[in-house]
């Protein structure tokens, strides 16, 4: 799918419309999406929710699993539509991003990709009036922009406190479904002995950081695993 995201400007884009999504083709081949804490107790109750540790990094971020295999997602149909109940907060912000300023990067702006199915100048909501001011529309959607951004460093903050507390161990889950064995790579998922083990002091600071919520949202998705296996059977009658 191209890419080709610019600065979002009401000069250079005062006659850009915003037209409705109406395939998600682009995601057939995700076996995961990125998934921020303030999302963990809605799609943990259809997908699993895990951690995958950024390759050569030390950095890890959560995810929703959404198939069985790599390179497949169970929740896009054949008509190309989201057969999920839930769609995972980042893929709603389509076409529009968050990119930190060259200047300060504790400072960011709007931008918009241009290659993206649902760009048009002939319908659609309008990004700006005949005045060139922000549309209702517009300032809408940027403010759901900068929450998210917002949500992100509390996502980060909470997996720091992951690791300091060293409560992230890898989990290769094996799964069976008739004559067929997948394995499930490459991931990562709270320690629930390490968890009881934390001293009540560090345990409380978890607690005091609304971070209990999203950990047992985490756990308790595990089970959706299964949600998945029923998923692929269905769909592989």
């Amino acid at each position: 799918m191209a890419v080709n995201f610019q600065p979002l400007h009401k000069e250079t884009h005062k006659n850009i419309k915003i037209k409705p999504v109406q395939s998600v083709e682009d995601l057939a081949t995700q076996h995961a999406l990125g998934v921020v804490v303030q999302e963990f107790a809605l799609a943990g109750n259809q997908y699993p929710i895990a951690f995958i540790k950024e390759k050569d990094k030390e950095t890890f971020y959560p995810v929703v699993l959404l198939s069985l295999e790599p390179n497949k997602n169970l929740f896009v149909n054949a008509d190309n539509k989201w057969d999920g109940m839930y769609m995972p907060a980042r893929y709603t912000h389509k076409p529009f991003s968050v990119i930190p300023s060259q200047e300060d990067k504790n400072l960011f702006g709007i931008a918009i990709n241009m290659d993206s199915e649902v760009i048009s100048e002939d319908e659609g909501q309008a990004l700006f009036d005949e005045k060139g001011e922000e549309t209702e529309y517009l300032a809408n959607r940027k403010k759901s922009l900068i929450s998210y951004v917002e949500h992100e460093q509390i996502t980060k903050a909470f997996i720091d406190e992951l690791v300091k507390f060293d409560l992230l161990h890898s989990q290769n889950i094996g799964v069976k479904v008739g004559e067929k064995e997948f394995n499930l790579n490459g991931l990562f998922i709270v320690d629930e002995k390490k968890l009881s083990a934390l001293s009540d002091e560090d345990f409380l600071s978890l607690r005091k950081r609304g971070f209990l919520g999203p950990i047992y949202s985490h756990l308790s998705s595990m089970h959706q695993v299964n949600n998945l296996v029923k998923v692929y059977t269905e769909k592989n009658k």
